[in-house]
């Protein structure tokens, strides 16, 4: 287990990253950088292990790829769930044999609903942002030359959310690790085997976002091929 000034240290990196990427998703800049093919290696390596948040964040980049804020449409929030993610699972891989696919898939069956939880904090923040605008406009219409300065405050809550999740999923690490350490085999080794069929999902999500016509059969094929490659290659003696 990692010495608690260690976890702590790591808890405000995450929580320092983390925030970041939630108001460039949405709020500000917007470089891409809270895209989990991004965030999830760069805040790996701030963790310990580059290569672990690499292997958390392709397929989750895959599985939201199609994700678009337009208009009243609010996706699922893939920069909080990869984060929190990378937060969590980096951590505990640093104690034993890193980041393996049964401790990501374990992870993600944990922290999936996160996904959900974010668009939430989405719709709230939009609430808000509307109600410091009206203020903004007011406050000019005052003549207060500072009135635009309102609309800053806007980010506080997508910054301040997602870093505590994160933190918190830093510091909640140990219990993962000992949960994933305590897995009878079998179910270790169906883990394993689940999260590599969550790439061939995240292939069949990324074939279904071209948004023709054949998308979905074109998705179910990439999905079974991806399937099927996966068996093959675990079958193959190495």
């Amino acid at each position: 287990m990692l010495p608690l000034s260690q976890l702590l240290i790591l808890a405000g990196g995450a929580a320092l990253v983390s925030g970041l990427a939630a108001v460039d998703r949405k709020g500000a800049l917007q470089l891409m950088l809270s895209r989990p093919i991004v965030l999830a290696p760069a805040l790996g390596a701030l963790l310990g292990d580059a290569r672990g948040g690499l292997m958390l964040g392709v397929p989750l980049e895959l599985l939201f790829l199609g994700g678009v804020n337009l208009g009243g449409s609010i996706p699922d929030n893939e920069a909080l769930l990869a984060g929190a993610l990378t937060s969590m699972v980096v951590p505990a891989g640093l104690v034993g044999r890193g980041v393996d696919a049964s401790l990501a898939a374990l992870g993600l069956a944990l922290l999936l609903p996160l996904s959900l939880v974010g668009r939430s904090l989405d719709r709230a923040s939009e609430r808000r942002n509307a109600q410091l605008a009206a203020q903004a406009t007011a406050r000019a219409a005052a003549g207060d030359a500072h009135a635009a300065r309102v609309n800053l405050l806007g980010l506080a809550l997508p910054f301040g959310a997602t870093a505590a999740i994160c933190a918190g999923c830093v510091l909640a690490s140990p219990l993962l690790a000992l949960l994933h350490g305590a897995l009878p085999p079998r179910l270790a080794s169906g883990l394993g085997a689940g999260w590599h069929f969550v790439w061939a999902l995240g292939a069949a999500s990324a074939i279904r976002a071209i948004r023709d016509p054949r998308a979905p059969v074109l998705a179910a094929v990439t999905a079974a091929a991806t399937g099927a490659a996966f068996l093959l290659v675990r079958g193959m003696p190495w």
